[in-house]
């Protein structure tokens, strides 16, 4: 009887197991889809922005975008920004969000907005203007030259990107 007990528990222990994780597939969290990175002179640590995905491949409307550093400079960790990045320097503020497309700004940064909407293949892309065209932002380089940590000495910021018609590439040099 004793085995026949422990059996029984055994099973229905399994089945709730196989359910629990069958109920957490259908609840799934938005995915991350990489975007962009922004890397710096001031050492070989990369920020990097990535479009939170729901599975009905939609933007989350409370999240639109993941912002993480990773550090290769302590064994590439990843580590999320501090507040003060997020509200003085790397973060993003949203003017307008959608499950479609969501325009922001950098928090640093207000001269200049940014789209992240689907591309002509279906995937989730930022774009900007540059030189009187749209854009397809690929990576930004910030020329960091001393300065502290609350006023660093920005000489230049390069917007490395993709000409969203032709596919040429687009290297704007912006010096604030």
């Amino acid at each position: 009887m004793k085995l026949f007990l422990l059996r029984s528990l055994a099973l229905c222990s399994s089945v709730l197991l196989l359910f629990a994780f069958t109920y957490a597939g259908i609840v799934k969290e938005p995915v991350s889809q990489p975007l962009f990175k922004i890397a710096r002179s001031k050492d070989a640590n990369e920020i990097f922005y990535a479009a939170r995905v729901t599975d009905k491949h939609q933007l989350d409307n409370s999240s639109p975008v993941d912002v993480y550093w990773i550090k290769h400079t302590d064994g590439n960790v990843r580590e999320p920004l501090t507040w003060i990045q997020r509200k003085y320097a790397y973060g993003l503020k949203f003017l307008r969000i959608k499950e479609s497309e969501a325009v922001f700004q950098f928090v640093s940064y207000d001269k200049r907005d940014f789209v992240l909407k689907k591309d002509q293949t279906g995937e989730f892309k930022v774009f900007t203007n540059s030189q009187g065209k749209e854009v397809q932002v690929k990576r930004i380089f910030i020329q960091i030259d001393g300065g502290t940590f609350w006023l660093p000495k920005i000489s230049s910021v390069e917007l490395h990107a993709k000409d969203a018609k032709t596919g040429n590439t687009i290297l704007e040099t912006i010096n604030p």
